[in-house]
């Protein structure tokens, strides 16, 4: 059916961010309960490392794994 028949477009299911497997700049520094700049600086030192994602992807993500893994070291 399309849209002409009364049938609305598939919408996106929002997965809630505590069960993203890859999260953004914004969540990752969350999870470390730190700011975005701090989160960057430990990101340009090599401390975490975003996941390659092939394509022109503009945005980093990371494993949550990682994350939480990283946070809870500290």
């Amino acid at each position: 059916m399309s849209k002409a028949e009364g049938v609305s477009p598939r919408r996106r299911e929002i997965v809630p961010i505590g069960e993203r497997i890859l999260v953004s700049e914004q969540v990752a520094a969350q999870l470390c309960s730190v700011s975005k700049v701090t989160f960057r600086k430990w990101v340009a030192a090599g401390a975490i490392r975003p996941v390659d994602i092939p394509g022109d992807v503009k945005r980093n993500l990371y494993r949550r794994v990682d994350i939480e893994a990283f946070a809870a070291s500290r």
